[in-house]
């Protein structure tokens, strides 16, 4: 595997396989918010690898919306992703689930 310095000098290039590649290296290293940061142009560009990457940093981050949103632009796999962290939301945003009161 390339060291973090040659992914991102081929980041800095803008291509969206070389962003993707970095920003995979940045989660793997926990690194989430660069993460983000460095995938969101290659997912802007169509790249579906880094869409579907950037939906999972998202998720690990705890923002799920902004992740469903991402899963959506990712073809009927996605879509199936993106229903699933809404309908979890909803759940957990009903009364009487962990961490909301019964009415």
């Amino acid at each position: 595997m390339p060291s973090e310095a040659e992914l991102r000098r081929a980041a800095e290039t803008g291509s969206p396989q070389a962003l993707n590649q970095y920003g995979v290296r940045l989660r793997i290293d926990g690194r989430l918010e660069e993460a983000v940061e460095v995938l969101t142009p290659a997912a802007e560009a169509g790249h579906q690898d880094a869409t579907a990457n950037l939906a999972l940093t998202l998720l690990s981050l705890g923002r799920g919306e902004e992740a469903a949103a991402w899963f959506e632009r990712n073809g009927p796999m996605g879509e199936a992703m993106a229903r699933r962290i809404r309908e979890r939301s909803d759940e957990d945003d009903a009364p009487g689930s962990p961490g909301r009161p019964a009415p």
